[in-house]
């Protein structure tokens, strides 16, 4: 071989190499070259509106508004928990008629959205402190609050005649926040599984689209003959008897690529519905189309695509390959890659608006939410407009008490990274209600450690207020010497201080009119110092 040819075929090879290693390929050895944005884990928080068709009855039952839909073709001992949808599907006979006569799809035309203002909400939420904007794209209902042109089921051809993931993707980046969707339809199949089985409107292949095509079991084995209603029923024994067919899986990953091409979301949010083993090519294929397209799009590079994939469960992605989510849960600890946890404004299991339900304390949230942090994670908060597209009085004045809050005590939060240590526990703080989620009783014992990027201020907020010394035990044996300045946020006082062998010793001024956490800022001439020197 001549010089020229060999030289030829080498920078063809190298060409071929090259462009394999600038693209993803659906694989988890390619999706693993990933890094989450430093825009993300900047962020900290988000807030994120749990809104649709199940607005509009809006009733919680025995389990969730938003579950509406699966729980009004449930009858009386289908579901587990003691029953848990019984009284969803009572409420529906005797509000709206029996579901064969008064199907889910006929809330549509009632989903007018006609209050709905996509400045407005932009606004509450940066109000509110937020630096990213999640918009519930499409429910388990399979309802897309885009204009898709791959079904007839969307809120510009029905219910809002408006393109909701439009308007608010142009709002929020109009804002200057981040936008990103939420995406739970990969449990369409099972979400109706009920309608399936008891035979309402989703033997109808016209509504296929909307109730999904899963294949039901059908065998002596695994099903009894269900008495009552005038009917004779198949039901499973377990929702493990519903799966997803080919139809079902094609239709996901189709309107999944859809929403992200059509509104190039810097995140993509999605529940647990795909976690079986099965959904993994699916999955794979959908995580190398959006790194790719974001790469397209000018956001980032190959390893650096500069978007996120929210997931829930350890074996759902490889590890590195996205980023972990937990709903109503945290890392016990410091992780080394940024995660998120998701959290409701409401109490309980609920997401969804409905009437008489209470919502979290303002410092409730804030305390796990500084937790999260500490830990290097990230908080998306859900709220809960109602079907008309207003929020409810109680929840706008959350919001705008945790955006005042964050206004003056920001610095601690956003653009920060964690300490060695996450920081100091009270003796409360694993506490559980009958939901078994945590309470997050604090005592002035609490403390969590965050620090600027440059790592010259320590931040030590105590989640409850010290009284007129914070102990921070932490720093009992760290070197203080380059200490110059100690303060508390929101005070221009500056704090005296002392080490002892129980730690720094901080004498606290007035307690601050906030009335939250309280953030103490440590300033160092260098470095902040281990907590092990």
């Amino acid at each position: 071989m001549s010089k020229i040819m060999f030289s030829i075929v080498l920078f063809f090879l190298m060409s071929v190499c090259c462009n394999a290693q600038d693209i993803y390929t659906d694989s988890w050895e390619s999706l693993q070259n990933y890094e989450a944005p430093e825009w993300y884990e900047d962020a900290k928080l988000g807030f994120w509106p749990i809104w649709g068709v199940y607005s509009v009855p809006a009733f919680k039952g025995d389990h969730a508004a938003e579950w509406y839909g699966r729980w009004m073709y449930c009858q009386k001992d289908q579901s587990s928990r003691n029953n848990q949808a019984l009284a969803t599907h009572l409420y529906h006979n005797k509000t709206y008629g029996p579901p064969e006569e008064f199907g889910y799809k006929d809330f549509i035309p009632m989903f007018t959205a006609e209050k709905f203002n996509a400045k407005e909400w932009i606004s509450l939420c940066k109000e509110g402190g937020a630096k990213y904007f999640t918009t519930l794209a499409v429910f388990h209902d399979a309802f897309c609050m885009w204009n898709s042109p791959t079904s007839k089921w969307n809120s510009v051809e029905m219910g809002p005649k408006r393109d909701i993931v439009a308007e608010l993707a142009s709002e929020t980046r109009k804002q200057g926040l981040k936008f990103g969707v939420s995406n739970h339809s990969a449990w369409n199949y099972a979400f109706f599984q009920w309608n399936h089985i008891n035979r309402y409107d989703a033997i109808n292949a016209d509504n296929q689209d909307l109730y999904g095509t899963p294949i039901v079991a059908k065998s002596a084995d695994t099903v009894r003959i269900a008495k009552g209603e005038g009917r004779k029923t198949w039901i499973p024994r377990s929702r493990g008897l519903v799966q997803p067919s080919q139809r079902d899986f094609d239709r996901w990953l189709e309107r999944t690529k859809e929403v992200s091409d059509l509104y190039k979301p810097d995140l993509h949010y999605f529940d647990w519905g795909f976690n079986p083993t099965v959904w993994e090519p699916y999955r794979q294929q959908f995580g190398a189309f959006y790194y790719n397209n974001a790469i397209e799009a000018g956001k980032g590079e190959y390893g650096k695509p500069n978007v996120v994939i929210n997931y829930k469960g350890w074996s759902t992605w490889k590890e590195g390959a996205a980023v972990r989510d937990f709903e109503h849960g945290a890392f016990d600890d410091i992780h080394n890659m940024v995660w998120q946890t998701d959290e409701s404004i409401y109490f309980g299991h609920n997401w969804g608006y409905a009437e008489g339900i209470e919502i979290k304390p303002v410092n409730m949230v804030i305390d796990q939410f500084m937790d999260v942090i500490s830990k290097r994670g990230v908080l998306m908060l859900a709220i809960a407009p109602k079907a008309d597209g207003t929020f409810p009085e109680d929840q706008k004045q959350f919001i705008r008490q945790m955006g005042a809050w964050l206004k003056i005590c920001g610095e601690a939060v956003y653009a920060t990274r964690p300490y060695e240590v996450f920081g100091e526990l009270g003796d409360r703080w694993n506490e559980r209600d009958h939901h078994n989620q945590k309470k997050y009783e604090t005592t002035p014992e609490d403390i969590r450690f965050t620090r600027n990027k440059a790592n010259t201020i320590l931040y030590a907020t105590a989640l409850e207020w010290p009284g007129e010394t914070m102990l921070i035990k932490t720093l009992a044996t760290a070197d203080l010497s380059q200490l110059e300045n100690v303060s508390l946020i929101g005070s221009k006082k500056k704090l005296k201080w002392k080490q002892t062998p129980k730690g720094l010793e901080i004498t606290m001024p007035n307690e601050p009119d906030y009335k939250f956490a309280y953030p103490v800022k440590l300033e160092f001439k260098r470095k902040v110092p281990s907590s092990k020197e």
